[in-house]
């Protein structure tokens, strides 16, 4: 098994095998902070107080809403992987539909959806006790479906779109990854002999042993080669094959372990692309269309992600306990879209949407994302629904460094005519510097402005813990969104497009050579991290 493993790793340095390798972060996602001394509470800080690139907010309390009472409880929606609901940060804050009563069966308020207490989970059977914990890569899915489609068929005859999108899906999933190792084996194989006919050609005067390895030098333009005997050198070593064996025996190993390793390789991401993974949803239902289904359960045992995410919104700020959260007069409504494992879909995100916008949300928060969107137009149609409703939305930018001008993270608030959404606020990540993280993806047009992505504290799982660092531009996204609410909650007649352009204006200019060679108005609209501070001044002035 060790040596599998290590081969497989070897494939990742080979341009002969292109492996597939596991997202160290994933998407919208979080990742836990190594323990270190950053301050607790950074985020909510100021540069002009504490040389912090924070976001002002402490200085916003202290100076601007001191004696202020807020007109209006904000309903914040998160869409997320679900909520634990007794963590004790959160009490009183957790979204209670008053027209339901809980565990009776009956949908009471005649929503459609029976028992949304504190939300909604649309990734459930209608019996709470079944529900989805795991799919794939969309580009998987999406891989897979159309290989099945093409399969017989002409491809020739493809449209440069359908050619596009195809040609997308084999490149960001890990099937067609898999299925390319499997293309390029033959080829490895031949280097490898090659590898070895040169190494019997160099006048060593004896079969290559181990020893030789060091002393052969591939012709100088075979790269394939030169990696290849880097491969064997440092498999050799640790293996602890002996300087006295044979290089052949060597060369036969790895031949082995890289074969089996890409067969297996493709016959489990195969597998895993085939899966049904919504088949219990639709149980006892008459199909797979519309948007009445799942359940209301939403405290699953693996739900840091949206409990972190809760806990920079709404964290108590009184109870000198844990963390502290941005906003006072706020309510979290949680919508289970996404999984711990896979992307999310996108029927679920369309009708965890408009389930926010027809519930009463005044904010959804989107910390999640994916390279494909196959069913887009559906999701355009929620996002353009919850414009007309004036519902603000915030997303974070995604973890995968790229530019998303170029690539695109969905969902996105471009629509599919090129329109952009007014009502969408795309949120990269900073650190305590100003400086963008390296994870956090950028764009001089699609992302709108940034915030802090760094060792957040913030609440996750009792299980877990209660509380913990955690870093993505899943947190600078609910940061954005949690000073939104908090200028709703005294301002409440602003508009969602108002919230948009106020943030957008006053955001904090990080100095030009301190944003580690991307100074931000060059990967962004704003070119700014949000500033609470600066932005309730505006709020006040647009509201007189």
């Amino acid at each position: 098994m060790k040596l599998i493993k290590f081969v497989f790793l070897l494939g990742l340095i080979a341009p002969a095998l292109v492996y597939a390798q596991a997202p160290t972060l994933r998407k919208g996602t979080m990742t836990p902070g190594k323990a270190d001394d950053t301050p607790e509470s950074w985020h909510l800080m100021s540069y002009d107080k504490e040389g912090i690139y924070g976001t002002g907010v402490n200085k916003a309390y202290e100076a601007l809403l001191k004696g202020k009472t807020p007109k209006k409880k904000v309903l914040v929606a998160i869409m997320d992987v679900g909520i634990a609901l007794n963590h004790p940060d959160l009490q009183g804050k957790i979204w209670t539909n008053p027209k339901e009563i809980a565990g009776n069966g009956i949908d009471d308020d005649h929503n459609g959806y029976v028992d949304d207490i504190h939300g909604w989970n649309f990734l459930g059977n209608k019996d709470p006790k079944k529900n989805v914990m795991k799919s794939v890569k969309e580009a998987d899915r999406e891989y897979y479906r159309l290989s099945q489609w093409y399969k017989g068929k002409d491809t020739a005859k493809l449209t440069p779109d359908e050619k596009k999108y195809f040609n997308l899906a084999r490149k960001e999933s890990y099937l067609g990854v898999a299925e390319e190792n499997l293309r390029r084996l033959p080829g490895t194989m031949k280097a490898l002999d090659n590898i070895q006919s040169g190494m019997e050609k160099n006048g060593a005067g004896h079969f290559p042993t181990i020893a030789d390895i060091d002393q052969y030098q591939p012709p100088a333009a075979e790269k394939a080669e030169n990696l290849l005997m880097m491969s064997l050198n440092n498999l050799g070593r640790g293996q602890e094959w002996k300087p006295t064996d044979s290089v052949s025996k060597l060369i036969q190993s790895l031949k082995r372990s890289m074969t089996k390793s890409a067969e297996r390789n493709y016959q489990d991401y195969l597998e895993s692309a085939q899966g049904d993974y919504r088949a219990l949803i639709y149980e006892g239902l008459p199909n797979r269309e519309g948007r009445f289904y799942g359940n209301g359960f939403l405290n699953f045992a693996s739900v840091d992600h949206g409990t972190a995410v809760a806990g920079i919104i709404a964290a108590n700020r009184h109870n000198d306990i844990g963390a502290t959260g941005i906003v006072d007069d706020v309510e979290i409504m949680m919508i289970r879209v996404v999984l711990p494992a896979g992307d999310e879909y996108d029927e679920d995100v369309a009708n965890g949407i408009r389930y926010a916008v027809d519930n009463g949300a005044d904010i959804i928060n989107m910390s999640f994302g994916k390279s494909i969107s196959p069913k887009k137009q559906m999701v355009d149609e929620a996002i353009q629904y919850a414009e007309k409703k004036g519902v603000l939305m915030v997303r974070g930018a995604g973890n995968v460094t790229q530019n998303t001008d170029v690539r695109p993270f969905y969902p996105t608030q471009f629509y599919l005519n090129g329109k952009e959404a007014k009502h969408v606020i795309t949120v990269g990540a900073t650190d305590l510097k100003g400086k963008i993280m390296g994870f956090s993806n950028y764009g001089k047009k699609s992302v709108d402005l940034f915030a802090p992505g760094f060792n957040i504290y913030t609440t996750i799982t009792p299980v877990a813990g209660m509380y913990g660092k955690i870093h993505g531009t899943s947190m600078a996204s609910p940061i954005v969104a949690a000073i939104a609410a908090l200028i709703k909650s005294y301002y409440p007649k602003l508009t969602a497009v108002q919230l948009k352009a106020i943030l957008m204006q006053t955001v904090t200019k990080v100095p030009e050579g301190n944003a580690a060679g991307k100074e931000l108005g060059q990967i962004s609209v704003s070119g700014g991290i949000v500033n609470a501070y600066e932005a309730l001044k505006l709020a006040e002035k647009m509201s007189k």
